[in-house]
């Protein structure tokens, strides 16, 4: 992720930060409808499941673009979701970063059940698989490893209704960290500007987006973005107090600049959801190792993330400015 202070500000600042990943006015795919999932499946999230992917994704070592411990995760990504009966694609670029032009690649799943490209469909759920290029081994097994397992997860999970998976799009993100301090308009986020700007060719439009980062430790406060619906808003906060969080689950006070802006830019509403990570003290640290993540925390996380999908509401049509 990024410094604090890069990545807290005021509502009136994002869509200055990255505006060049709006939808134009008056143009781009057709919105898609809310289309819930099947509501029982959150009970079939397994938090040691999730646990054992991010065991495992740790055990590459260090995953920046690019590197061969980011190509021996991509491929067993791509195993994991075979096996639960996804199709993957490799969407590959080439960004101009600080240190020269990066070849990244995303990686975008959907269920055998699902539409094929180029249409949308109805949800997408995404996480950074990245971590921060650093001179010391940053394994980032909460930045980058958490959501990855929590992915891997909901992907075997959805597979057991092909009804609800074929609702879904999972994107796994690469580029999220910035090569510099921290995220400017022109470093970091490389994946999901670039996911964006090339989904604005489909046909329709995803209802909603969820976006989830810093997810596996349960001693600290997990949050949502502010600027959220009010609709997911309300119902979030139902379903979070329904999981019994150790610690309080709540709206962050600022914004935070992660890989859901560039959705939120291009027109797709989002729910976003990161742990308090400027309290961390092993944030950006060697520090970010396997004990930080707990299957207990995983649990919860991915089975908000289902109950949100079975009855989250048709949000307020998104303005084409924000």
């Amino acid at each position: 992720m990024k410094p604090a202070a890069a990545l807290l500000l005021p509502l009136a600042c994002l869509a200055g930060v990255l505006s060049h990943c709006s939808k134009p006015k008056d143009a781009g795919p057709e919105q898609l409808q809310v289309d819930n999932t099947k509501t029982e499946l959150s009970s079939e999230f397994s938090g040691a499941n999730a646990f054992a992917h991010v065991e495992r994704i740790v055990g590459y070592g260090p995953r920046p673009p690019a590197s061969e411990g980011f190509e021996k995760m991509l491929s067993d990504l791509e195993k994991s979701l075979a096996d639960f009966g996804w199709k993957t694609t490799r969407q590959k670029f080439r960004a101009a970063t600080p240190d020269g032009p990066v070849d990244f690649t995303n990686l975008l799943a959907r269920h055998g059940s699902a539409k094929p490209e180029p249409d949308s469909l109805p949800f997408i759920i995404g996480g950074h698989i990245d971590t921060k290029k650093f001179s010391f081994p940053f394994v980032g097994a909460n930045d980058g490893g958490s959501s990855t397992g929590v992915l891997l997860e909901l992907a075997r999970v959805l597979s057991t209704d092909p009804a609800s998976a074929a609702k879904v799009e999972l994107v796994f993100f690469d580029g999220e960290e910035a090569f510099r301090p921290g995220i400017t308009a022109t470093d970091g986020l490389y994946g999901s500007k670039y996911f964006a700007q090339k989904m604005a060719t489909r046909p329709t439009w995803p209802a909603a987006g969820i976006v989830i980062d810093i997810v596996g430790d349960p001693d600290y406060e997990l949050h949502f973005n502010p600027e959220t619906p009010e609709g997911f808003a309300s119902v979030v906060e139902r379903l979070g107090a329904k999981q019994n969080f150790t610690k309080p689950f709540k709206a962050s006070v600022f914004p935070v600049i992660d890989d859901h802006v560039p959705l939120q830019n291009a027109g797709v509403p989002c729910l976003h959801l990161i742990g308090q990570f400027g309290s961390m003290p092993y944030w950006h640290k060697e520090g970010d190792t396997l004990d930080k993540v707990k299957p207990e925390m995983l649990e919860k996380v991915g089975r908000l993330v289902l109950d949100f999908l079975a009855e989250a509401p048709q949000p307020a049509a998104a303005s084409a400015e924000e």
